[in-house]
C-alpha cells in the first residue's frame, strides 16, 4: 500500500503544471473537498457547507466568490459522494462551476487510518457580461461588444491520508482548456497540504497546517495553526465549541479566523485576510 501511495504522488507531481488562478478561501481547512475530491466525505458523516468571500467591499464589480457544497459518506461501500457549485466574479467576468465528486476509502489499520482516492467531474462556464459596461472606444479589442460565454468539461484527481496526521495532494484541471480570444488558458495546477492535531489540555487542542500550491510555474507556501477550545472529555472525540487561527501565505497574505458551534450540528466561521 505504501508503494501505491508513492507512485500516485509521483504521478501527480510529475505532470505538466500550468494554470490560471483559482479562487482561494481561507476557510478551506474546514472543507478541503471543494478542492480535493479525495476529501469528499472525510468527516465520515453528512455535511453541507455555505462559504463566501468578498474583496474590496464597496467597489462596483468587486471580486466575489460563493460556494455551496455537500457530501455523504457511505460506510457499507467505503465510499463518499459529493457536489459543489461555485460562482467566482471579478469585474465583468464570471466563472461558474457545477461539480460532482466521488471518493473511495481504503482502510489501512484498525485505528481508522484510511487512504482515499477521489475523482471529480465538472461543467465549467466562463463568461463576460458587458451589459453594464460603458464602452468608450468600440475598436478596443480588450472588451467585446457582445456578451461572451463558453462551456467546458473539467476533471480533478486527488488522494488523501488520514491517521496520526492528514495529508492530501490533488491535481486540478486535468483537461487543458485552450486559450481563446477573450479567455485565458485553463490548465493543470497542484495543491498539497498537511495537518496534525495535538491536545494541549483536556479542553484545548492545536492543529498546525502547511500547504503548497503550484500554479503556472509559480510556487506558493502557506502555514499556520488553528486552536480549538472547550473540547469535551469523551475519548477520541473533537467536539469543539470555539476555534481561532492564523494563517500566513508567504510574501502575499496574512489571515485570521474564528468560529463556533451554534448547535451540535451547525457551526459558523469568519476570516479576514
Amino acid at each position: 500500500m505504501q508503494r501505491l501511495v508513492y507512485v500516485l504522488i509521483v504521478l501527480l507531481m510529475s505532470a505538466s503544471l500550468r494554470a490560471q488562478s483559482d479562487f482561494d478561501l481561507s476557510q478551506r481547512w474546514f472543507n478541503e473537498a471543494i478542492y480535493n475530491p479525495a476529501a469528499t466525505g472525510n468527516a465520515f458523516t453528512t455535511s453541507v457547507f455555505l462559504q463566501m468571500r468578498r474583496q474590496w467591499v464597496g467597489l462596483d464589480k468587486a471580486p466575489f466568490t460563493g460556494v455551496v457544497s455537500g457530501d455523504v459518506f457511505m460506510e457499507k461501500i467505503s465510499s463518499a459522494v459529493g457536489f459543489s457549485f461555485n460562482a467566482d466574479k471579478v469585474g465583468f467576468t464570471q466563472m461558474y462551476n457545477a461539480r460532482f465528486a466521488y471518493a473511495y476509502y481504503i482502510p489501512l489499520s484498525e485505528n481508522r487510518s484510511v487512504l482515499s482516492l477521489g475523482l471529480s467531474a465538472s461543467l465549467l462556464n466562463r463568461n463576460i457580461d458587458v451589459n453594464d459596461a460603458l464602452i468608450v472606444d468600440p475598436d478596443d479589442p480588450i472588451l467585446p461588444l457582445k456578451n461572451k460565454s463558453e462551456f467546458n468539461p473539467d476533471f480533478d484527481f486527488g488522494i488523501e491520508y488520514q491517521g496520526l496526521f492528514k495529508f492530501g495532494i490533488v491535481m486540478r484541471h486535468l483537461l487543458t482548456i485552450k486559450e481563446t480570444e477573450y479567455f485565458p488558458k485553463h490548465s493543470r495546477n497542484l495543491w498539497a497540504y498537511a495537518s496534525s492535531r495535538f491536545n494541549l489540555t483536556n479542553k484545548i487542542s492545536i492543529e498546525p497546517t502547511v500547504s503548497y500550491t503550484l500554479r503556472d510555474n509559480i510556487s506558493r507556501f502557506e502555514a499556520g495553526s488553528i486552536f480549538y477550545f472547550l473540547r469535551t472529555n469523551s475519548e477520541n472525540s473533537y467536539n469543539d465549541k470555539i476555534w481561532a487561527g492564523i494563517m500566513y501565505r508567504f510574501n502575499d497574505q496574512f489571515s485570521i479566523m474564528a468560529g463556533m458551534h451554534v448547535t451540535s450540528q451547525i457551526r459558523i466561521g469568519y476570516s479576514f485576510d
